[in-house]
Protein backbone atom coordinates (compact mmCIF):
# COMPACT_ATOMS: atom_id res chain seq x y z
CA UNK A 1 0.00 0.00 0.00
CA UNK A 2 2.35 2.38 0.69
CA UNK A 3 4.74 2.03 -2.44
CA UNK A 4 1.37 2.50 -4.27
CA UNK A 5 0.72 5.87 -2.00
CA UNK A 6 4.24 6.69 -3.02
CA UNK A 7 3.81 6.17 -6.46
CA UNK A 8 0.99 7.86 -6.95
CA UNK A 9 2.53 10.78 -4.96
CA UNK A 10 5.24 11.07 -7.46
CA UNK A 11 2.42 10.61 -10.33
CA UNK A 12 0.36 13.82 -9.25
CA UNK A 13 3.66 15.67 -8.37
CA UNK A 14 4.79 14.84 -12.21
CA UNK A 15 1.49 15.70 -13.86
CA UNK A 16 1.40 18.83 -11.48
CA UNK A 17 5.05 19.90 -13.29
CA UNK A 18 3.80 19.52 -17.02
CA UNK A 19 0.82 21.19 -16.37
CA UNK A 20 2.82 24.24 -14.83
CA UNK A 21 5.16 24.51 -17.89
CA UNK A 22 2.52 23.69 -19.80
CA UNK A 23 0.73 27.05 -18.62
CA UNK A 24 3.92 28.90 -18.56
CA UNK A 25 4.30 27.67 -22.29
CA UNK A 26 1.20 29.02 -23.40
CA UNK A 27 0.74 32.32 -21.58
CA UNK A 28 3.86 33.88 -22.52
CA UNK A 29 3.12 36.21 -25.68
CA UNK A 30 5.75 37.01 -27.86
CA UNK A 31 7.94 39.86 -27.39
CA UNK A 32 6.92 43.52 -28.52
CA UNK A 33 8.01 45.39 -31.81
CA UNK A 34 7.80 48.96 -31.53
CA UNK A 35 7.03 51.13 -34.63
CA UNK A 36 5.81 54.67 -35.24
CA UNK A 37 4.75 57.28 -37.98
CA UNK A 38 4.89 60.64 -38.04
CA UNK A 39 2.31 62.94 -39.66
CA UNK A 40 2.08 66.76 -39.90
CA UNK A 41 -0.87 67.89 -38.38
CA UNK A 42 -2.77 70.18 -40.74
CA UNK A 43 -3.08 73.90 -40.38
CA UNK A 44 -1.05 73.28 -37.22
CA UNK A 45 2.80 75.21 -37.31
CA UNK A 46 5.39 72.65 -36.50
CA UNK A 47 2.83 70.07 -34.70
CA UNK A 48 2.88 66.42 -35.72
CA UNK A 49 1.04 63.61 -34.54
CA UNK A 50 2.98 60.49 -33.38
CA UNK A 51 0.95 56.99 -34.13
CA UNK A 52 2.58 53.63 -32.56
CA UNK A 53 2.58 50.61 -34.82
CA UNK A 54 3.74 48.48 -32.32
CA UNK A 55 2.47 45.09 -32.09
CA UNK A 56 2.66 42.96 -28.63
CA UNK A 57 2.60 45.98 -26.49
CA UNK A 58 0.48 47.59 -23.76
CA UNK A 59 2.17 50.55 -22.48
CA UNK A 60 3.88 53.30 -24.82
CA UNK A 61 6.89 55.83 -23.66
CA UNK A 62 8.08 58.59 -25.63
CA UNK A 63 10.52 61.09 -25.33
CA UNK A 64 10.08 63.84 -27.48
CA UNK A 65 13.64 64.84 -28.54
CA UNK A 66 13.74 65.82 -24.45
CA UNK A 67 16.17 63.15 -23.51
CA UNK A 68 13.22 61.74 -20.93
CA UNK A 69 10.66 59.37 -21.47
CA UNK A 70 7.25 60.07 -20.23
CA UNK A 71 4.75 57.30 -20.32
CA UNK A 72 1.57 58.56 -22.96
CA UNK A 73 -0.58 56.54 -25.47
CA UNK A 74 -0.50 54.80 -28.87
CA UNK A 75 -1.07 58.11 -30.25
CA UNK A 76 0.26 61.11 -28.94
CA UNK A 77 1.78 64.76 -30.67
CA UNK A 78 4.30 66.52 -30.34
CA UNK A 79 5.15 70.37 -30.92
CA UNK A 80 8.54 72.14 -32.03
CA UNK A 81 8.61 76.03 -32.26
CA UNK A 82 11.97 75.84 -33.49
CA UNK A 83 13.58 74.42 -36.62
CA UNK A 84 16.16 71.81 -36.32
CA UNK A 85 16.52 68.13 -36.39
CA UNK A 86 15.04 66.23 -33.19
CA UNK A 87 14.95 62.65 -32.44
CA UNK A 88 11.76 60.89 -31.30
CA UNK A 89 12.07 57.91 -29.46
CA UNK A 90 9.84 55.15 -28.27
CA UNK A 91 9.85 52.38 -25.79
CA UNK A 92 7.36 49.57 -26.29
CA UNK A 93 6.77 47.38 -23.08
CA UNK A 94 4.55 43.81 -23.23
CA UNK A 95 4.31 40.66 -21.80
CA UNK A 96 7.40 39.58 -23.73
CA UNK A 97 9.95 42.19 -22.99
CA UNK A 98 10.24 45.32 -24.21
CA UNK A 99 11.07 46.99 -27.72
CA UNK A 100 12.65 50.59 -28.82
CA UNK A 101 12.90 52.67 -31.87
CA UNK A 102 13.30 55.55 -32.72
CA UNK A 103 12.79 58.59 -35.83
CA UNK A 104 14.48 62.30 -37.11
CA UNK A 105 11.80 65.08 -37.40
CA UNK A 106 13.59 67.46 -39.28
CA UNK A 107 11.72 70.77 -39.27
CA UNK A 108 11.98 73.13 -41.39
CA UNK A 109 11.43 76.65 -40.16
CA UNK A 110 10.61 78.04 -37.15
CA UNK A 111 6.91 78.64 -35.69
CA UNK A 112 6.65 82.94 -36.51
CA UNK A 113 4.18 83.19 -33.26
CA UNK A 114 6.43 81.30 -30.59
CA UNK A 115 8.39 83.15 -27.67
CA UNK A 116 10.87 80.94 -27.46
CA UNK A 117 14.78 81.26 -25.57
CA UNK A 118 16.47 81.11 -29.51
CA UNK A 119 14.23 84.41 -30.79
CA UNK A 120 14.90 86.18 -27.14
CA UNK A 121 18.99 85.30 -27.92
CA UNK A 122 18.83 86.21 -31.69
CA UNK A 123 16.00 89.55 -31.31
CA UNK A 124 14.91 86.66 -34.31
CA UNK A 125 17.57 87.77 -36.15
CA UNK A 126 20.69 88.95 -34.21
CA UNK A 127 21.61 90.48 -31.10
CA UNK A 128 24.70 91.25 -29.11
CA UNK A 129 24.82 90.73 -25.38
CA UNK A 130 27.73 91.46 -22.49
CA UNK A 131 28.36 90.88 -19.18
CA UNK A 132 25.93 93.10 -16.68
CA UNK A 133 27.46 95.97 -15.16
CA UNK A 134 26.32 95.41 -11.65
CA UNK A 135 28.20 93.32 -8.72
CA UNK A 136 27.54 89.39 -9.11
CA UNK A 137 27.40 89.44 -12.75
CA UNK A 138 30.15 86.75 -12.46
CA UNK A 139 29.20 84.41 -9.61
CA UNK A 140 29.81 81.19 -7.64
CA UNK A 141 27.97 79.70 -4.59
CA UNK A 142 25.59 76.77 -3.97
CA UNK A 143 23.98 75.33 -6.78
CA UNK A 144 20.56 76.86 -5.09
CA UNK A 145 21.71 80.92 -5.54
CA UNK A 146 21.21 80.17 -1.30
CA UNK A 147 24.69 81.80 -0.52
CA UNK A 148 27.64 83.53 -2.20
CA UNK A 149 30.55 82.30 -1.97
CA UNK A 150 32.11 84.52 -4.35
CA UNK A 151 31.40 87.66 -6.61
CA UNK A 152 32.31 90.40 -8.30
CA UNK A 153 32.30 93.77 -7.00
CA UNK A 154 31.02 96.89 -8.90
CA UNK A 155 34.55 98.08 -9.26
CA UNK A 156 36.03 94.67 -11.16
CA UNK A 157 33.54 96.57 -14.12
CA UNK A 158 36.76 98.89 -14.42
CA UNK A 159 39.11 96.37 -13.15
CA UNK A 160 38.34 93.76 -15.53
CA UNK A 161 37.34 95.76 -18.57
CA UNK A 162 39.17 93.31 -20.98
CA UNK A 163 36.63 91.16 -19.58
CA UNK A 164 33.72 93.35 -19.57
CA UNK A 165 34.12 95.03 -22.90
CA UNK A 166 33.82 91.43 -24.71
CA UNK A 167 30.63 90.99 -27.26
CA UNK A 168 28.80 87.77 -27.77
CA UNK A 169 26.70 88.34 -30.62
CA UNK A 170 23.98 85.82 -31.64
CA UNK A 171 22.79 85.70 -35.29
CA UNK A 172 19.70 83.36 -35.93
CA UNK A 173 20.93 82.25 -39.67
CA UNK A 174 23.16 79.85 -39.36
CA UNK A 175 23.19 79.19 -35.66
CA UNK A 176 26.36 81.84 -35.04
CA UNK A 177 27.94 83.54 -32.21
CA UNK A 178 30.15 85.93 -32.80
CA UNK A 179 32.76 86.42 -30.42
CA UNK A 180 34.25 89.63 -30.01
CA UNK A 181 37.29 89.70 -27.38
CA UNK A 182 38.16 93.46 -28.87
CA UNK A 183 41.84 92.47 -28.59
CA UNK A 184 42.24 92.21 -24.94
CA UNK A 185 41.62 89.33 -21.99
CA UNK A 186 41.18 88.44 -18.65
CA UNK A 187 43.58 86.08 -16.99
CA UNK A 188 42.13 84.49 -14.25
CA UNK A 189 43.68 82.42 -11.16
CA UNK A 190 42.82 79.16 -9.23
CA UNK A 191 43.89 79.04 -5.82
CA UNK A 192 45.77 82.29 -5.66
CA UNK A 193 47.77 81.14 -8.74
CA UNK A 194 47.14 81.84 -12.49
CA UNK A 195 45.28 79.32 -13.93
CA UNK A 196 46.09 77.59 -16.51
CA UNK A 197 50.02 76.78 -16.20
CA UNK A 198 52.12 79.34 -18.04
CA UNK A 199 49.33 81.60 -18.28
CA UNK A 200 50.78 85.43 -17.13
CA UNK A 201 49.45 86.75 -13.28
CA UNK A 202 45.96 87.44 -13.40
CA UNK A 203 45.20 90.55 -15.15
CA UNK A 204 44.29 92.53 -18.30
CA UNK A 205 46.51 91.67 -20.96
CA UNK A 206 46.30 91.96 -24.75
CA UNK A 207 45.64 88.91 -26.54
CA UNK A 208 49.24 88.60 -28.06
CA UNK A 209 50.86 88.16 -23.94
CA UNK A 210 48.30 84.90 -24.14
CA UNK A 211 50.50 81.96 -24.36
CA UNK A 212 49.66 79.91 -28.11
CA UNK A 213 48.29 76.89 -26.45
CA UNK A 214 45.26 79.45 -25.04
CA UNK A 215 44.66 81.76 -27.98
CA UNK A 216 41.65 80.19 -28.63
CA UNK A 217 39.51 81.54 -25.63
CA UNK A 218 41.49 84.65 -26.05
CA UNK A 219 41.31 85.71 -29.82
CA UNK A 220 37.87 87.03 -31.28
CA UNK A 221 36.16 84.02 -33.17
CA UNK A 222 32.82 82.57 -34.83
CA UNK A 223 31.36 79.35 -33.12
CA UNK A 224 28.02 77.72 -33.25
CA UNK A 225 25.77 77.42 -30.97
CA UNK A 226 22.48 75.52 -30.34
CA UNK A 227 18.96 75.76 -27.61
CA UNK A 228 18.80 72.18 -26.39
CA UNK A 229 15.44 71.79 -24.68
CA UNK A 230 14.81 75.36 -24.55
CA UNK A 231 16.45 75.56 -21.43
CA UNK A 232 19.99 74.77 -22.37
CA UNK A 233 22.92 76.39 -24.19
CA UNK A 234 25.28 74.80 -26.00
CA UNK A 235 28.59 76.69 -27.61
CA UNK A 236 30.37 74.52 -30.24
CA UNK A 237 33.73 75.50 -31.04
CA UNK A 238 37.25 75.14 -29.35
CA UNK A 239 37.56 77.53 -26.87
CA UNK A 240 33.61 79.09 -26.82
CA UNK A 241 32.96 80.31 -23.33
CA UNK A 242 30.68 83.14 -22.24
CA UNK A 243 31.93 84.55 -18.42
CA UNK A 244 34.36 82.70 -17.41
CA UNK A 245 37.01 80.81 -19.67
CA UNK A 246 38.09 78.19 -17.26
CA UNK A 247 34.69 77.54 -16.04
CA UNK A 248 33.72 73.95 -18.38
CA UNK A 249 31.38 71.26 -18.24
CA UNK A 250 31.26 69.27 -14.57
CA UNK A 251 33.47 68.13 -13.53
CA UNK A 252 35.87 70.63 -15.38
CA UNK A 253 35.12 73.94 -13.11
CA UNK A 254 38.62 74.90 -13.92
CA UNK A 255 39.64 73.90 -17.89
CA UNK A 256 43.43 72.81 -18.18
CA UNK A 257 42.64 73.65 -22.26
CA UNK A 258 40.40 75.40 -24.49
CA UNK A 259 37.34 72.62 -24.53
CA UNK A 260 35.24 71.98 -27.48
CA UNK A 261 32.14 73.34 -26.32
CA UNK A 262 30.38 74.09 -23.13
CA UNK A 263 26.73 73.58 -22.34
CA UNK A 264 24.93 76.34 -19.87
CA UNK A 265 21.77 75.95 -18.26
CA UNK A 266 19.61 78.70 -19.35
CA UNK A 267 18.50 79.97 -15.51
CA UNK A 268 16.30 82.71 -17.19
CA UNK A 269 16.11 84.85 -20.53
CA UNK A 270 14.31 88.05 -21.61
CA UNK A 271 14.62 90.45 -24.68
CA UNK A 272 17.15 92.56 -22.30
CA UNK A 273 18.86 90.14 -19.61
CA UNK A 274 20.07 86.63 -19.62
CA UNK A 275 21.01 84.44 -16.92
CA UNK A 276 23.06 81.13 -17.48
CA UNK A 277 24.50 78.63 -14.77
CA UNK A 278 27.27 75.70 -14.82
CA UNK A 279 26.00 73.51 -12.31
CA UNK A 280 28.85 71.27 -10.93
CA UNK A 281 26.31 69.63 -7.67
CA UNK A 282 28.34 70.72 -5.01
CA UNK A 283 28.37 74.70 -6.44
CA UNK A 284 28.05 76.38 -8.98
CA UNK A 285 29.31 79.32 -11.42
CA UNK A 286 26.19 81.89 -12.40
CA UNK A 287 26.84 84.45 -15.43
CA UNK A 288 24.08 87.57 -15.97
CA UNK A 289 24.26 89.34 -19.31
CA UNK A 290 22.58 92.62 -20.71
CA UNK A 291 21.63 92.94 -24.15
CA UNK A 292 22.76 95.74 -26.13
Amino acid sequence: MKKILAHTTLFILILSAFASCRYKVQDLMARPSASFTVTPISNQVNRYVLTSNSTNGFRYDWDKATGNYVQGNATDTVYFPDKGTYLVKLLVYGQGGMDSTSQVINVAADDPAAITPLKLLTNNSSRTWKLASEANALWIGPSDFSATWWGNGVGDITGRSCQWNDEYTFKLAGRELVYDSKGDFYVDEENGAAWPAGMPAAGCYPNSAIPAQYQAWANSATFTFEIINNNKLKLNGTGAHMGVYKAGNPPDAALAAPASSVTYDIVSITANRLVLKLDYGWGAWRFTYTAQ
